[in-house]
């Protein structure tokens, strides 16, 4: 059964998901830069292992119909 908000739920979250993806990032680049090690490679390669799929995964399930 389709739940009658769930259409206009799903644009809400992906921009939600969007913003909060972009403003760890800008705290990982802003950190790694203040560092002395400066070893951006490695911390943006974890950042996208970890959050590319954890939003999808939340994009996903803000999608499905509540039973």
């Amino acid at each position: 059964m389709n739940q009658p908000g769930t259409h206009r739920r799903r644009p809400a979250v992906i921009g939600m998901i969007s913003a909060i993806m972009v403003f760890f990032l800008a705290m990982l680049i802003h950190a790694q830069l203040r560092s002395d090690s400066h070893a951006l490679g490695p911390a943006l390669a974890t950042f996208a292992a970890t959050a590319v799929p954890g939003g999808l995964l939340a994009w996903w399930l803000a999608g499905r119909p509540r039973r």
